[in-house]
């Protein structure tokens, strides 16, 4: 128990000496939580490369997420009206290249490692604002949002995006890609990892320009379009049968394996659930003529 006691005093000690140390150290424009009214909150700070940036209970406006080589992070919070001018002066931000980030009522920490940004409104009612970062390229990225418009490119780490109602952009990405909404439209191109798309009722678009981790895929209604090079190895696993799901002639006849039906040999899975008619794959060259909005 005496050692327990120890620890959490410890803790908590490290915990309040750094926000006491990020604002005597002058990283911040303003104090957290004081910009004033209609003011942008903003500033550069460190992140370690392979850090994580949180942005949580976006309502609606913007969300654009850039990347660069450094070791830091530039972010820009503006309100879109003079009605959402308290989003700016109540968006808290916790940072720290060393992994402490305190949740938005202050009262309890956590740990994160190696490194986390997170951005989170905490004003009243549904305040619109745009949200621009550019990050470590590297990092991960995760977005909880309600109904906002997102673009995203250039990561090399993980991206998760959750949207009710928003419509969403992604461009250049390595790492697995986690897309979820509720209805609204997705794009997703240069994607070369893997992807966990679920939406209940929109349209989607997924590019791959190289599928190397097995992938799944789920959508309610709606419509969802693959494009993967003509000489991509994949499988498919799903209850579809060729009427229901449409594979463009380039990839050629599949043959049977104990995972599916094997393009060009087989690779990577991709697992589909899916109503009949809302899947079709083609080869990439083909995705300016076939996917549009």
């Amino acid at each position: 128990m005496f050692h327990s006691a120890v620890l959490w005093r410890a803790a908590l000690g490290v915990v309040f000496g750094f926000v006491g140390a990020t604002g005597a150290a002058g990283q911040s424009s303003f104090p957290l939580g004081t910009v004033p009214d209609a003011a942008p909150a903003q500033d550069t700070v460190r992140l370690a490369p392979d850090g994580a940036v949180d942005l949580s209970d976006t309502h609606e406006g913007t969300i654009t997420v850039t990347t660069w080589e450094r070791d830091r992070l530039a972010y820009r919070i503006a309100p879109v009206s003079a009605e959402d001018s308290m989003v700016a002066s109540n968006a808290i931000v916790r940072r720290t290249d060393q992994g402490f980030s305190i949740d938005q009522d202050g009262a309890s920490w956590s740990l994160h490692i190696p490194g986390l940004l997170r951005i989170s409104p905490s004003a009243g009612g549904n305040l619109a604002a745009h949200y621009h970062v550019t990050m470590p390229e590297t990092a991960t990225l995760e977005v909880e949002d309600h109904a906002s418009t997102i673009d995203v490119s250039g990561v090399e780490g993980d991206v998760e995006i959750d949207t009710h109602a928003g419509t969403v952009a992604v461009d250049s990405v390595d790492g697995m890609l986690d897309l979820g909404a509720h209805s609204g439209r997705i794009t997703a191109t240069g994607i070369r990892g893997g992807v966990a798309l679920d939406v209940f009722s929109g349209d989607a678009s997924v590019a791959f320009e190289t599928l190397s981790a097995p992938s799944t895929a789920e959508i309610h209604s709606g419509t969802l379009r693959f494009f993967l090079p003509a000489g991509a190895g994949f499988t498919l696993q799903t209850d579809l049968d060729s009427t229901g799901l449409v594979v463009d002639e380039a990839f050629g006849p599949p043959s049977s394996n104990d995972k599916g039906r094997a393009f060009n040999g087989g690779g990577p899975t991709l697992a589909l659930d899916a109503p009949p008619g809302a899947v079709t794959v083609h080869p990439l060259k083909a995705r300016e003529a076939v996917d549009q909005p």
